[in-house]
């Protein structure tokens, strides 16, 4: 009874293969060539935000420099003062544009929240950027830094960052790197080979 008990003991811990707490290099792989860049355009969000409101910003300044026309016409034809009225029209629209600038802002910030908590999203807990760092050039470096500090403001720097890794990263070079890295996710296969190379 004991040795059956053993036995099973031992088919168990043959059984159950061993998952290493770092992800597989092609595990890390798929998870980059998966992030879609698109999503991170942050005029194409703005256009989103502003939907029905977007022609109100288009037409600004046809229509401000029409007004602007008008009525110093009419002021000037109430009030025979040119220069007064093109002055206080001029203004007005000033202080309207003003306020339809801030309008806009408020749409450019709140794209800019979207798009870094889609970031972070694809990013998610063990990130993907900052594991690639090797691959990239130095200006990136600020970059994956603050990844790693889960701080997600370098919006352009990302859509960057993540195109030239998913154009021009060398597959098989970046799994070697991996591998040497963190050992316990190279192939069972290899190890066992060496092993044997080194005994013979």
């Amino acid at each position: 009874m004991a040795m059956t008990d053993t036995q099973t003991e031992a088919d168990l811990q043959t059984d159950i293969p061993f998952v290493p707490n770092m992800p597989y290099a092609e595990d890390m792989l798929e998870r980059l060539y998966a992030i879609d860049v698109n999503q991170f355009d942050i005029s194409q969000r703005v256009d989103e935000l502003k939907g029905n409101h977007a022609w109100l910003f288009v037409l600004t300044m046809p229509v401000s420099a029409l007004l602007l026309v008008i009525l110093t016409l009419i002021g000037t034809f109430l009030s025979d003062q040119f220069i007064l009225t093109f002055l206080v029209v001029a203004g007005l629209l000033f202080l309207i544009g003003k306020m339809l600038d801030n309008y806009e802002k408020k749409f450019k910030r709140q794209a800019r929240i979207d798009i870094m908590q889609r970031i972070e999203k694809a990013e998610g807990e063990m990130g993907v950027i900052p594991h690639f760092k090797d691959f990239l050039p130095i200006k990136y470096r600020h970059l994956w830094q603050s990844l790693k500090k889960q701080n997600y403001v370098y919006i352009e720097q990302y859509v960057a960052a993540l195109t030239l890794l998913q154009k021009h990263l060398d597959r098989d070079k970046f799994i070697r790197i991996w591998q040497l890295k963190y050992p316990e996710t190279a192939p069972q296969q290899e190890e066992d080979e060496d092993y044997e190379e080194e005994v013979n």
